[in-house]
């Protein structure tokens, strides 16, 4: 039988291959009051042993594991002893098949792994946890006070020639404290690419790292996209901005590509602002296009204080825009449009 006090601390046991993510689960668990830990498991034959001898309120099964995986054996575990079920994934869940699938089979949660653990994350899988063994629905967390304007928003920028001066002075010109996650894909080799991000990260007044496969973005954080052989996206999905790096395609002359990360959001456009920067040739009017269509707030930068007036003269010209500012100006003119609602433009 389960446990039978409400009071008590719910039994949870864990399944998952990695040892260390098995070490790393027990670990938050230990800290929270809430909750349990009375067993591990790391296939699905241990755990249907430990299902057993422990009877738990609640269980976290890693979705990808070497025999039966994680989805086949919540299918077996649905039809034989029904349990709250929190699944678990390496990868990212926009678009996952397993995901979906765990949920149809009656999964109360599907959450990643994360890559980089931080507080919020680990009290994000506590609280699902304990939500999924008490039959709760989960309360949202209260974000940051000082970022909560823009606690579901992003910001996405794109730059080419003249982009280091330009994002140096965009950057200046705004509060850490007072931007959402940002992520730029600037045009250059990546081997001057990772010298920037440092210059940047020198300066002291941001969160500024190169950006990699998975990553949570958080509030604050400014993330560059690598220029190699992968393009750089945004999904949104488990109550937060995340970076999905996805194959370059032979046609795709940049990559880092401004169309494509911008393309990338335009599920969550009316969350979105995006700005093009000084540079050469179009990349990225038609994805500012896409976004502005669907509700995006969209700036570009002043002809007269460009080196470059390509990128952000082709958005101006396609209406891809809703207008230009000098760059000492674009950054609070952007974070001001981007606290007000936009239902989208008709656009030819």
């Amino acid at each position: 039988m389960t446990s039978s006090s409400s009071t008590a601390p719910k039994r949870v046991v864990v399944v998952d291959d990695s040892l260390t993510m098995r070490r790393w689960l027990s670990s938050i668990i230990a800290q929270d009051p809430r909750l349990d830990l009375v067993g591990m498991a790391g296939s699905a034959q241990e755990a249907r042993e430990t299902i057993k001898a422990t009877e738990p309120d609640v269980l976290t099964l890693d979705i990808e594991m070497p025999g039966m995986n994680g989805v086949e054996f919540l299918a077996h575990l649905m039809r034989l002893r029904p349990m709250p079920v929190v699944m678990l994934s390496g990868g990212l869940l926009n678009g996952n098949a397993m995901a979906e699938r765990a949920m149809e089979l009656g999964a109360v949660a599907c959450l990643s792994k994360p890559q980089f653990p931080t507080k919020d994350t680990m009290a994000e899988i506590c609280d699902n946890i304990f939500a999924a063994a008490t039959g709760q629905k989960l309360a949202p967390r209260a974000p940051d006070p000082k970022t909560s304007e823009y606690a579901e928003k992003i910001l996405l920028v794109g730059a080419s020639t003249g982009g280091v001066a330009a994002i140096e002075s965009m950057l200046g010109s705004i509060d850490k404290q007072e931007i959402p996650p940002v992520v730029i894909a600037q045009h250059m080799p990546h081997r001057y690419l990772k010298s920037f991000v440092q210059r940047l990260d020198r300066l002291g007044s941001h969160d500024v790292d190169l950006s990699s496969d998975g990553m949570r973005l958080k509030p604050g954080s400014i993330r560059l996209a690598p220029s190699q052989d992968r393009q750089t996206c945004v999904v949104w999905h488990s109550g937060a901005w995340h970076i999905q790096e996805i194959a370059r395609q032979y046609d795709q002359p940049y990559c880092p590509s401004v169309d494509v990360l911008f393309a990338s959001a335009v599920p969550w456009a009316q969350h979105v602002g995006a700005v093009l920067l000084t540079g050469l040739g179009n990349d990225g009017a038609k994805g500012m296009l896409a976004l502005r269509r669907k509700g995006a707030r969209t700036l570009g930068q002043s002809k007269s204080s460009c080196v470059v007036y390509g990128m952000p003269g082709v958005a101006l010209s396609l209406n891809a825009s809703e207008a230009e500012a000098e760059i000492e100006d674009i950054g609070g003119e952007i974070l001001t449009r981007m606290r007000q609602t936009n239902a989208g433009v008709t656009t030819s």
